[in-house]
């Protein structure tokens, strides 16, 4: 064995191989400059671009251990391979089998326009829009809905920020006021053209018995009609007649729209812009001799379904053949309900009842459920599967029937009930329904099923820690409520952590917690707690790796060393800092404490002890020290000492007299906007001079110079077009000079110019406000983020913009729920940019 010493520390080194090759490594997500790999093994890793041989290494500094990484800085729509190596004191592996060929996404221009817009009746101040998304949706972002009320020009925008889904619910209109509605779709490069505007509508409450029913989560859109069938011809007009869809996607088929095309060519055309409202339609205005071919789309609450199978060729030609008791169908069959036989074939118009599917909300069964308004003495439902008759009954399946409704129960659903399931009811002329369960659908409703019967135990907060004396690590959570037979289990990736002291529970208050003694190196990656109480299960992990670990590492060895400090000896509770007065005096202060009589404290100045007027008042705890007359020759290292027969601490803070700015940045103010530097060190020997471009600033009614030795000012007032550009501030002394420069050119895409934070911290039940100038031409969208899902705004969060360029998120009695990752998202129609903001909470003292 080899013993190798540095700065103290002992390390051996053993002989051992290089450790084996990474395996699985895979791209888990992809963007347009990056992509996250995956693999198992800590690695270094390198990278290939497509018709290259030359592999680089992207990590050079330092291996990475958490098996997962974002490669960044990568060109659009360009291939590359990706390979792993892994490495140990030993040395390094051989690589890993490349990746296939991956490809980074390109963004190609605005997205196409979105599909056909569909509106239906939802209240009477309301209307539930949906639209088919576009054909090229490039990076799609989302979407604005406009409405205008039918027969104006006058169009209005429904929404003020992109709305990601395909349906819409417009509110706020007039009740029996007609409107129409239109969609664009929006990327990072802009707007779309506009859809195709919606069919007429005029607003008043739907009649709906699937109201009740999570359309989003049980419904989706039906199946395509079958069987187009031509019942009348005149030579002008056609009467087309279909069969209703086989699976109508859990709800009413509501609406019918019809295309046509020439026969032998390969454009279709809409025959009319309203929907359809009955299977029965005639077609007018065709052409004398020609030979035609239609198809039909249904559509539910859930949007539009795939278009049927094309018809037969059809030739518009008078029928001459005459038909015992022939009536104009179209003018005289409009009950709904009501069953017609002509030529052979049956047909039912709208109105008649159909078969929904449901999940009980209490029970979590499954419920098939058929209502009929067309029962006479001595009806019976008859329920079959495959269009058999059920008569098995031992899995826990159940009839149950009251008045005109029927249900059929599935107590113990399995993936065996995906079919065909019918009713029909005896006694009258044919009514029935039918209704098909899917696999991707009883997949959905197991998994809804599986909820309501276990629930999920609600958690007040998330898996969070807490670095303690000593530096150990208290893990806790809290539940909305857990009972006193509650148990749960805390991992350290993967790997259980074990100690029945070191865990424990409040029933009264729902925090449970798991204290780590050694918080160490090795403990960077995922813990999480998992929590079972009754029939509820709960779940919930923090990540600490990259930075956030190092950071709660340092902490807790700081802690570690300060617990021995601070308990053996004299030392600074707060250690020297720099105040400044508002009439710009100067002053270090610290904080001593664990004294005694024989304590002595001292102060320094490039190691020379200086005597102040005043000795330090040890009985207070706080130690002064004013600096008269603040300047060049006054700056340097000031050095203050506690000590006594138990020890010796110190505390030392360097005012060398150079400048050390930051960069500028901005603030909204209620007049304008403030161009702010903050600064560290300062002295009257300093100038600060402002300019704009290569123009001088002096203070006028435009700009207001002020400012503190902590931080210079300029603001503008109300800025306009010329006060666009460039603006710096230049700080000079006797020995150098220190410019800071922001551009404030502007262009037209959304910007954001400043004013938010990188990190905010606050305290429970206090109100956040974040606040930013923004700018754009024309003038950008704001929307927000929350951990990645939209802010809907509401009594708690209060989402504004000013004037189109001061844009602001308020958030009222902040409490922890409210912590995590904000995005502010600025956008208009020639693209935009986003700013991220880590909100941290801070209990209430």
């Amino acid at each position: 064995m080899v013993l190798r010493l540095s700065v103290g520390y002992c390390f051996l080194v053993a002989e051992g191989n290089p450790p084996g090759v990474p395996s699985g490594v895979q791209v888990c997500e992809i963007d347009r400059t990056y992509v996250v790999l995956s693999w198992k093994s800590p690695p270094y890793y390198s990278k290939l671009m497509s018709g290259s041989n030359a592999w680089q290494r992207v990590n050079t500094q330092v291996p990475i251990r958490s098996p997962r990484y974002a490669v960044f800085d990568l060109a659009e729509g360009k291939e590359y391979k990706f390979r792993v190596l892994s490495a140990n004191m030993h040395g390094t592996s051989e690589p890993s089998e490349p990746t296939t060929l991956i490809q980074t996404l390109q963004l190609k221009g605005v997205p196409s326009a979105p599909g056909q817009v569909i509106a239906t009746r939802e209240t009477d101040t309301s209307v539930l829009i949906q639209w088919a998304p576009p054909k090229d949706p490039n990076n799609l972002i989302g979407y604005y809905i406009d409405q205008c009320v039918a027969g104006s020009k006058d169009w209005t925008s429904a929404n003020h920020k992109p709305h990601k889904k395909t349906k819409f619910v417009v509110s706020g209109l007039a009740k029996g006021q007609t409107y129409v509605f239109r969609v664009q779709a929006i990327n990072e490069l802009g707007l779309s053209d506009e859809s195709q505007e919606s069919a007429p509508l005029t607003v008043k409450a739907a009649l709906s018995q699937y109201q009740h029913i999570n359309i989003d989560f049980l419904m989706s859109p039906p199946s395509a009609p079958y069987d187009i069938a031509l019942l009348n011809c005149d030579g002008r007009s056609m009467v087309l007649n279909w069969k209703k869809p086989l699976h109508s996607g859990g709800a009413e088929v509501k609406e019918y729209y019809v295309d046509k095309r020439r026969s032998g060519t390969a454009l279709w055309r809409e025959v009319h812009i309203p929907p359809v409202h009955e299977r029965l339609y005639k077609v007018e205005g065709l052409t004398e001799g020609a030979v035609y071919q239609f198809r039909v789309y249904a559509a539910n609450l859930a949007g539009l379904g795939p278009a049927s199978k094309h018809s037969a060729d059809f030739t518009c030609e008078l029928w001459t053949m005459p038909e015992p008791g022939r009536k104009d169908l179209f003018e005289s069959v409009r009950s709904p309900g009501q069953l017609l036989r002509h030529s052979g074939i049956f047909f039912c118009f709208e109105g008649s009842q159909e078969v929904s599917c449901v999940v009980d909300e209490k029970t979590g069964d499954i419920v098939l459920s058929f209502e009929s308004c067309q029962l006479s003495e001595g009806s019976q439902f008859l329920w079959k599967k495959e269009y058999k008759e059920i008569t098995d009954f031992s899995k826990g399946l159940v009839i149950k029937t009251e008045g005109n409704q029927s249900k059929l129960i599935f107590k113990n659903p399995d993936k065996d009930d995906v079919g065909t399931f019918s009713v029909s009811v005896t006694n009258t002329e044919g009514v029935s329904s039918s209704y098909t369960i899917t696999s991707e659908e009883l997949a959905k409703m197991l998994a809804l099923s599986h909820d309501i019967r276990h629930p999920i135990i609600p958690l007040k907060t998330e898996l969070s820690y807490k670095i303690l004396e000593r530096g150990r690590m208290r893990f806790w959570l809290q539940a909305e409520e857990i009972s006193s037979n509650v148990t749960y289990k805390f991992f350290a990736n993967n790997k259980e952590l074990s100690g029945p002291n070191k865990m424990g529970h409040d029933v009264s208050t729902g925090i449970i917690e798991f204290i780590l003694d050694h918080f160490t190196e090795e403990n960077e990656g995922t813990f999480t707690c998992q929590i079972t109480d009754g029939g509820g299960k709960a779940q919930s992990s923090l990540v600490l790796i990259g930075d956030a670990f190092k950071a709660a590492l340092a902490e807790a060895d700081y802690q570690r060393r300060e617990y021995i400090r601070v308990k053996e000896g004299p030392h600074f509770s707060e250690f020297l800092t720099l105040q400044i007065g508002d009439d710009c005096s100067v002053t270090l202060v610290c904080k001593v404490a664990n004294l005694k009589k024989e304590s002595e404290f001292h102060w320094y100045k490039e190691d020379t002890e200086i005597i102040p007027d005043v000795k330090p008042d040890l009985g207070s705890g706080v130690c002064k020290l004013p600096i008269k007359e603040f300047s060049q020759k006054t700056t340097g290292v000031y050095k203050a000492t506690i000590s006594d027969d138990r020890g010796k601490d110190m505390s030392q803070i360097d005012i060398s007299g150079k400048a050390s700015a930051a960069e500028l940045v901005i603030k909204c103010t209620a007049t304008g906007i403030q161009l702010q530097c903050h600064m560290k060190y300062y002295t009257s020997e300093m100038n600060a001079t402002w300019y704009h471009g290569e123009t001088k600033l002096s203070r006028s009614d435009k700009t207001v110079i002020g400012g503190n030795p902590a931080m210079a000012t300029m603001e503008v007032i109300e800025p306009g077009e010329k006060d666009k550009g460039s603006y710096s501030i230049v700080i000079t002394n006797a020995e150098n000079s220190h410019k800071r420069t922001l551009d404030l050119s502007g262009d037209d895409r959304g910007k954001v110019i400043g004013g938010l934070p990188d990190v905010v911290t606050i305290m429970e039940k206090k109100t956040l406000s974040l606040t930013c100038t923004v700018c754009g031409d024309p003038k950008p969208q704001v929307s927000w983020l929350k951990n990645g899902a939209e802010v809907e705004p509401d009594d708690q969060y209060v989402v504004s913009l000013d004037q189109g360029k001061f844009a602001s998120l308020t958030i009222k009695g902040v409490s922890m729920e409210d912590s995590g990752r904000y995005t502010m998202i600025v956008q208009n129609k020639y693209g935009g940019e986003s700013v991220d903001i880590v909100v941290s909470f801070t209990a209430e003292q």
